[in-house]
């Protein structure tokens, strides 16, 4: 069918916990979000067959908009037959595949291998183990063996020797590499890749043979100033295609549906959020964070360029024991505004695994749930701010880069009872500075937006600019250091309608002021000597027109980084008040 004759759209989003149904049609001659259905996921027991949870969702969608989507034996109609049967077009994105298990082999911990655990972090893979070829770290070949022999990894990633770098130890890891895949049954072994000495390709291909499938791409570590991920980026893409997204239980049936080939969330996600950027070409960097129930995206747009990272693993409710294993229950705990029993964890966290479609019953499960959020963001960031390259938009190295807009996603994140929890949860978990947009997908379109662009364009943008996307709230988040209760910036709202409104903004308050959805008013700020608001450096004021949201115009001058009391009673009241103030 040709693209301009294209009028309905179904996308479908297959996560891990829910399949989500969304119809996008043409409505006064532009493409507006029509309707959602949701329901279970349905690739384990006893489905093992991802069909029934889509057939569930697009009923939904039947039902919401009295429009007739599925034939009798259940197959979607299409193209469209008629004002309500069928749609036009079908696509798809999942996170609904487990990520590829890899063990990581490699010569020096702070080169080599920790470029490979920085490109790995970009696909979706999880490193099980390191196998490190250092005598220093006196890892001998069985204990090499062994790790490989007991994790039973999707790949194996060798990486070390810079180009015209070592070359004996390298060969002797993929000695040991070989040796181990050769003790695993055939059809078992491991896809083993090669990312590192380039002049050694040949050597490796002779020393691996026929003992696993091999793949050599570029050196992710040419120099020792260098880092080059998208080879080993792009081959580990290509495995998790072949051995996860084409092998979903079921999907092969629904490829027919679809008019652009099955796309990963991530890769739909990136697309979307590197549009945000173009679509006013800001001088700032745009972020994006898709928070599910198994993976955390996080996709920074600087110059035009995404980089993407994926918390693979590592989601709302599944992953968050590596959290707990190497920060403790604290970590989750200090979000708390209200006493929590530490033993309490686990039982919850449990529940959640067994049951993670559920909602919390009680206030302090939701909580609960909400410092998982922010710590999963927390985590997610932390790695992924090793491959920004933000340049002049970061002043502060060890602060984030200035970012507007920032558009948030997913799950818990998304859809908190209360706009004012949304917005907190963001504030802590990011900490943004300067002035910023925050944007909610209210509705789940952002993971679906990028497969629609590829194969209508227009679709993607009209439906962001009819209302797609919600406006959360513009934050003020100044930067400097001052007493607390001191006047560190004077702020004159004028608003469009009308009036204008002045407020003084102490130190480490968190403040909302008035403003209203779609409502635009002009900012004056003001601040002191040396505090920054993004508009220039210490001291700099200026003017900024700027459009309300749910929660209006929130001032945080809470400080960067953020601080929480040590003493728990005083942490807790302390987090209530937050919570208070944004009106959560």
């Amino acid at each position: 069918m040709a693209t301009e004759r294209i009028g309905s759209i179904l996308a479908i989003d297959c996560g891990t916990v829910l399949t989500k149904a969304i119809l996008l049609d043409r409505v006064d001659g532009s493409y507006h979000f029509i309707a959602r259905g949701t329901a279970l996921t349905t690739t384990g027991a006893p489905w093992h067959d991802i069909a029934p949870g889509i057939q569930h969702a697009v009923e939904q969608v039947e039902d919401i908009t009295g429009r007739t989507l599925l034939d009798n034996a259940g197959r979607l109609i299409i193209p469209q037959r008629g004002p309500l049967v069928g749609v036009d077009a079908c696509v798809m994105v999942s996170s609904a595949s487990p990520p590829l298990r890899t063990v990581l082999a490699g010569l020096v911990p702070d080169l080599s291998i920790a470029s490979a655990r920085r490109a790995i972090s970009g696909t979706y893979a999880t490193v099980e183990d390191i196998i490190v070829q250092d005598p220093r770290r006196n890892m001998t070949e069985e204990e090499q063996i062994r790790i490989i022999l007991q994790h039973r990894p999707d790949v194996v990633c060798i990486v070390g020797g810079t180009d015209g770098g070592a070359t004996l130890p390298v060969l002797e890891l993929v000695e040991t590499v070989a040796l181990a895949c050769s003790m695993i049954p055939e059809g078992e072994r491991p896809q083993v890749l090669f990312a590192g000495n380039t002049a050694l390709r040949q050597k490796v291909v002779d020393v691996v043979g026929g003992q696993a499938p091999l793949h050599s791409v570029d050196n992710v570590c040419p120099s020792p100033t260098t880092e080059n991920p998208t080879g080993l980026q792009v081959e580990l893409d290509a495995v998790y295609r072949e051995k996860r997204l084409s092998r979903l239980p079921g999907g092969e049936i629904l490829q027919r549906w679809l008019n652009v080939p099955l796309m990963p969330v991530a890769e739909s996600f990136a697309r979307h959020i590197q549009y945000l950027w173009y679509l006013d070409e800001p001088p700032k960097g745009t972020l994006g964070i898709d928070v599910g129930a198994a993976h955390t995206l996080v996709t920074a747009v600087f110059g035009g360029e995404p980089v993407v990272t994926i918390g693979a693993g590592m989601g709302s409710v599944y992953g968050v024991d590596r959290i707990l294993k190497e920060r403790g229950k604290e970590a989750l705990l200090r979000w708390m505004p209200t006493p929590f029993k530490p033993e309490q964890v686990e039982g919850l966290l449990l529940h959640r695994m067994l049951w993670p479609a559920s909602v919390p019953q009680e206030t302090e499960e939701l909580w609960l749930e909400q410092g998982i959020v922010r710590e999963v963001v927390r985590e997610t960031l932390q790695s992924a701010r090793f491959n920004w390259r933000p340049g002049k938009v970061q002043p502060y190295s060890h602060l984030m880069p200035l970012l507007d807009p920032i558009l948030i996603s997913g799950g818990i994140l998304a859809t908190a009872p209360r706009p004012g929890q949304i917005a907190l949860m963001v504030l802590d978990a990011i900490e943004p500075i300067g002035i910023t947009t925050l944007l909610v997908d209210v509705h789940g379109l952002a993971p679906v937006l990028g497969a629609v662009a590829m194969l209508k364009p227009l679709a993607a943008v009209e439906t962001v600019d009819n209302g797609g996307l919600v406006n959360l709230a513009t934050v003020i988040a100044p930067v400097g250091t001052a007493s607390k209760g001191e006047i560190i910036l004077r702020i004159r709202v004028r608003y469009e309608k009308g009036g204008y409104l002045d407020v003084e903004v102490p130190y480490g308050s968190l403040e909302v002021l008035p403003l209203s959805v779609g409502e635009e008013a002009v900012l004056e700020l003001r601040p002191r000597g040396r505090i920054d608001v993004g508009l220039g450096g210490p001291g700099r004021g200026g003017k900024r027109r700027v459009r309300g949201g749910l929660v209006g115009l929130i001032v945080d001058a809470r400080g960067r980084p953020l601080q929480l009391p040590t003493d728990p009673y005083a942490r807790m009241a302390q987090v209530q008040q937050w919570l208070w103030d944004v009106g959560g």
